[in-house]
């Protein structure tokens, strides 16, 4: 069968690893994949693409999409003239590419992510009615959430955008990196995703001052603001930034090190967690968000804060407060055969539902 996924690869970002992680296991099961890119992408792929024009620059920021409304709606016919001998499309990034023909992924609630805060408060009525009006197009989908954060974020608020999914699955991302057994430890904590502020990362200053050991930072340099948070944080003793690092070099940092510190509130999953678990590294996240109801558990496989005040504690005594081995073998619980099984089933779901 023809499976053609939807996505703009601008970036590397967690819903673009989902994309490829999803196509590895659509071949793995048989299936000819084909990635729809929506605008002229900045990431190779080593899969066969078709690349739609776009007439304005991917954006996550609601106020640019109004701005650009029509050429939105253009988008979407222009998608249909691309995908029309596909015999299944799946739609991993809905909010910017409208398309709903098959299932539609959503990593977040991303439709309205910019007005509501981790706990699904809306936080600008207006604008969210606005972004209602605009995404009732997926009323009736078959919604397909990466984590169960997400899921409980549509649950609470799809229905007053006039949403109701026709069907609702989870499918969550698997682990990129792990080791067999637990590595040997040595004393730093680290952080990666991309150097940018709404990261996090301007705790990291406070909290480096509060710790005896040094903090790794490991992030990519594609947002704007990259440079000025290299600058910023590098004046820190203990902070050390490796920007664009390789994967053998992050796998590396990621098998010795003994905390993973997250900082972002709103996280709708977090690979970069998981990936700290499969590697037998203690994750601290907020008591918020996809990193601490799916991967931790809550509480049960890695320690949770909910004030920066309370992690400097948390990184002291990690070793004290939880089992390194037993997170570890928690990893199983997102491998790569698993996700494969369940992208199975949702194929077979999409077909009988069509």
């Amino acid at each position: 069968m023809r499976v053609c996924i939807l996505e703009e690869f601008t970036r590397l970002g967690g819903g673009q690893i989902y994309a490829l992680q999803l196509a590895n296991a659509l071949t793995k099961l048989g299936h000819e994949v084909e990635f729809v890119i929506a605008g002229e992408p900045r990431v190779g792929i080593n899969y066969p693409s078709r690349v739609v024009p776009v007439g304005f620059r991917a954006s996550y920021d609601p106020y640019s999409l109004l701005t650009n409304y029509i050429n939105f709606r253009k988008l979407g016919r222009l998608v249909g003239g691309y995908v029309g001998d596909c015999d299944l499309v799946i739609n991993n990034h809905p909010n910017f590419i409208p398309h709903n023909k098959g299932p539609i992924i959503l990593h977040g609630l991303s439709f309205v992510d910019f007005v509501i805060d981790e706990y699904g408060n809306i936080r600008n009525k207006p604008l969210f009615w606005v972004l209602s009006r605009i995404y009732k197009i997926y009323d009736g989908a078959y919604m397909v959430y990466n984590s169960r954060y997400t899921m409980n974020l549509a649950k609470k608020l799809l229905p007053k955008m006039g949403i109701e999914p026709n069907h609702e699955y989870i499918l969550s991302p698997h682990y990129t990196i792990s080791t067999d057994k637990v590595p040997e430890k040595e004393d730093y904590v680290l952080t990666v995703g991309r150097l940018e502020w709404n990261k996090g990362l301007r705790a990291l200053r406070t909290i480096a001052k509060q710790i005896n050991r040094k903090i790794i930072i490991i992030g990519r340099t594609d947002a704007k603001e990259s440079r000025e948070v290299i600058r910023a944080l590098g004046t820190e003793r203990n902070i050390e930034i490796i920007p664009n690092a390789d994967e053998k070099t992050k796998e590396e940092y990621y098998k010795h090190a003994s905390t993973y510190l997250h900082l972002k509130r709103n996280e709708n999953f977090g690979i970069a967690v998981l990936d700290a678990i499969a590697t037998a590294t203690i994750p601290i996240t907020p008591k918020t968000g996809g990193p601490w109801t799916d991967i931790l558990e809550e509480g049960k496989y890695g320690l949770g804060y909910n004030t920066i005040e309370e992690i400097p504690k948390l990184i002291e005594n990690a070793e004290k407060l939880i089992d390194r081995e037993k997170i570890h073998k928690s990893k199983e619980r997102y491998n790569s055969q698993s996700f494969t099984g369940r992208v199975k089933r949702l194929i077979n779901e999409s077909l009988n539902r069509e």
